[in-house]
């Protein structure tokens, strides 16, 4: 084979390094897109993660459904979600993302924080079985803190329930 020399190898070198500078300008373009999507989806995690901590759930829902949709496989996202819909009290979809977090990540398991919650919503939804079944494992997690003193308590209000519904004739 010829060696390349002359002209033709300077052409070919000024094409490898143009290729190089524009493959650079579109890699760079591409990456700030995704940064700028990123931010925006971080600012509005952030400002519906203040908006449920004043109980203002309507407003947040709207940002959360779309941190959702632009990272649709984060735990933290889903189960955040899930808190939202629980606060506005849609139960069931607020079950089915505390499910889908869970399935994310299924880790939640061992979180008191995540077991607490669940189980409190399913107080709410009166599938009091399943409720205990988590607030008692809220309570095996770490029971000396306020989540295990807060499952306690609704412990105390299932098995009020439970003996109420006993003492029916």
């Amino acid at each position: 084979m010829a060696a390349i020399t002359g002209p033709v190898r300077n052409a070919v070198v000024y094409v490898l390094a143009a290729a190089a500078v524009v493959g650079l300008l579109v890699g760079y373009n591409i990456a700030s897109d995704q940064n700028k999507q990123f931010l925006k989806t971080f600012q509005a995690f952030q400002q519906s993660q203040t908006l449920m901590q004043q109980q203002q759930y309507a407003q947040a829902e709207p940002l959360l459904k779309k941190v959702v949709e632009a990272q649709p496989h984060s735990f933290m996202a889903l189960w955040n979600y899930g808190i939202c819909q629980f606060g506005l009290k849609h139960y069931d979809l607020a079950d089915e993302y505390f499910t889908k977090a869970r399935e994310q990540r299924p880790f939640l398991l061992n979180d008191q924080l995540y077991v607490t919650q669940y189980g409190e919503l399913l107080y709410a939804k009166g599938d009091l079985a399943r409720a205990k079944e988590y607030l008692e494992r809220s309570v095996s997690l770490n029971g000396g803190t306020d989540l295990a003193k807060e499952a306690k308590s609704w412990l105390d209000k299932i098995q009020a329930k439970e003996a109420q519904a006993r003492a029916k004739p």
